[in-house]
């Protein structure tokens, strides 16, 4: 089995490579260090398999989903096996509904990822033992099924960087009215509560560097604000 690695940790990808040259029948041949990379990468060279970290650099995508979805669209053939550090249910339904084959924590055993391929190998999806109460967990009923639209990502981008939503209503020649609608409708696709759980979220589904912004509900304790609805 041929293993494309795409993972902008140099020790993770060494102990994956390490450990892959030890397995019949398998081996990396390519390792990249970015989502831009990784599409030009797929576009050259053969594999069978995708190992792909959620949250790596982007430039072209605009974020992980994103990611997933492209290659779902664009190389249905492979295999997809993410590895993440998010840990919201309703983001992890979004990583399958987007097409990972397999779903591991970042801090699960390399030899996961092997459980993994077997599992596939059989056109089984496979959730690592990190994921697999929270994933039995419910989603929000209100939260909306789908993606949200790249205008949309666009609008959660710069929220969570710390622009208001008049600030990114002039940056993008829209009305307020409409970002704040297209704020509410992205967090709801994402199952997203308030704009704590929306800075979690970016903190991890992006290879941004997020700085909080300076939003009132921003400063409060995660439970202090379970109960705030900062969507509108």
């Amino acid at each position: 089995m041929k293993i494309v690695l795409a993972d902008d940790h140099p020790v993770f990808v060494a102990g994956v490579r390490a450990y892959f040259d030890n397995v019949p029948d398998c081996g990396v041949v390519a390792s990249v260090t970015s989502s831009d990379a990784l599409i030009k990468c797929l576009d050259s060279t053969p594999c069978d398999l995708v190992i792909t970290e959620f949250s790596m650099p982007m430039n072209r995508i605009s974020d992980g989903l994103h990611l997933l979805s492209y290659i779902q669209r664009h190389y249905p053939q492979k295999w997809l096996i993410v590895l993440t550090m998010n840990a919201m249910p309703a983001v992890l339904h979004q990583l399958i509904q987007s097409g990972a084959n397999a779903l591991l924590h970042k801090s699960d055993e390399i030899p996961e990822i092997s459980k993994a391929i077997r599992h596939l190998g059989n056109n089984t999806p496979y959730i690592g033992p990190s994921f697999r109460a929270l994933l039995m967990q419910g989603v929000d009923p209100q939260a909306k099924s789908g993606i949200p639209s790249p205008r949309e990502t666009e609008v959660l981008r710069l929220y969570a960087a710390g622009n208001s939503l008049r600030e990114i209503s002039e940056r993008l020649s829209k009305s307020v009215k409409t970002v704040s609608l297209q704020k509410t409708a992205a967090m709801k696709k994402l199952g997203l509560r308030n704009d704590i759980e929306l800075g979690r979220y970016y903190a991890t589904v992006s290879g941004d560097s997020v700085q909080p912004p300076e939003h009132v509900g921003w400063f409060l304790s995660a439970e202090a604000t379970d109960a705030v609805d900062f969507t509108h």
